[in-house]
């Protein structure tokens, strides 16, 4: 079971941290309103695609390094 989690874990914090960081430039926007027209809700889509794929590159990175079992 403990490696079934391990195996997955990037499944789920990919998404999580993707929408950590959409949530953050959202609010960042909200604050510059600067956020009026369709593209650029197709530019968050298109963002949030790349953030997910990148986290979700770094999660298995990190995973497939060898464990210190110091």
């Amino acid at each position: 079971m403990i490696n079934f989690i391990h195996r997955n874990m990037a499944l789920v914090l990919a998404p999580v941290m993707t929408v950590l960081a959409i949530a953050f430039y959202n609010l960042l926007s909200l604050l510059v309103r600067h956020h009026h027209n369709i593209l650029h809700g197709l530019h968050h889509v298109i963002g949030a695609v790349v953030l997910c794929i990148v986290f979700y590159g770094i999660i298995r990175y990190m995973q497939s390094l060898p464990e210190d079992d110091s």
